[in-house]
């Protein structure tokens, strides 16, 4: 689910904050606002993607709530070493030195605070960084996206074709596009697929009516429960005398 999100979020190029507190797109149906929680878990999810660019993005929202909460969903110290590492795998060096830093002074005791600051200054120090300076000077925060099976042309041009952003089709083009049922399928001789073709090169469709509401608050229903379980069955390791690391900055 939390892929899909990041999915969507591309595609539709919906601002993080507006995810967050619950604002899809034009929609006037507003959703429940997201934790500091929430937000870790996207981010971790993304990072166990090797997903660094949505990472980042995810972990700073969550510091950033997790710092506003009363009661805190989510552990800042997680939060911070999550962020830190993704920001190291985006090539922010100095920055990923800077709150591995802040989480070292939250906890001395911590397993990999100490030796990942190590790391890091070798790190900066095989680049040529002295010292002095590996903790000023800090520049902007390089946050490229990530490359996946489309190139980046094709893929600009996935995401713009699925926002519509089409330009208007000719007469010869428009005389192409055409609505059927799809029944190619036992089932669907019951229930035929309402099919629209919108566009013939590169191919668009739409479904309409897939999904009644009475449907939809099922599945909803049924994946907050599956949620549910999953965080309960992760909890033995949480309260592990020594759970393994969940980072290894060095050694992966």
């Amino acid at each position: 689910a939390a892929i899909g999100l990041l999915r969507l979020q591309d595609t539709y190029q919906i601002h993080i904050k507006d995810i967050v507190e619950g604002k899809i797109l034009s929609s006037q149906m507003r959703t429940v606002a997201l934790t500091a929680g929430d937000c870790f878990e996207i981010g971790r999810a993304a990072y166990h993607a090797c997903d660094y660019y949505h990472s980042i993005m995810w972990m700073q929202e969550a510091r950033e709530r997790v710092e506003k909460e009363a009661i805190p969903t989510a552990d800042p110290e997680f939060i911070l070493e999550y962020l830190a590492f993704s920001l190291y795998k985006q090539d922010n060096l100095k920055r990923a030195l800077l709150l591995t830093d802040e989480l070292y002074r939250m906890n001395p005791d911590h397993p990999r605070a100490k030796s990942n600051i190590k790391g890091y200054e070798n790190l900066l120090e095989n680049s040529g960084v002295h010292h002095i300076d590996m903790r000023r000077d800090i520049p902007p925060i390089n946050n490229r996206r990530d490359e996946n099976e489309l190139d980046e042309g094709e893929r600009l041009a996935y995401e713009s074709l699925c926002r519509q952003e089409v330009s208007a089709a000719n007469t010869k083009a428009q005389s192409r596009l055409y609505c059927y049922y799809k029944m190619d399928r036992p089932y669907l001789r019951l229930a035929p697929l309402k099919l629209e073709i919108v566009r013939q090169n590169s191919l668009i469709v739409l479904f309409h009516d897939i999904i009644s509401d009475e449907e939809a608050r099922i599945i909803q229903t049924l994946a907050a429960s599956k949620a549910f379980l999953l965080k309960l069955a992760a909890v033995p390791n949480l309260l592990a005398e020594n759970p393994a690391p969940i980072i290894r900055v060095f050694k992966r």
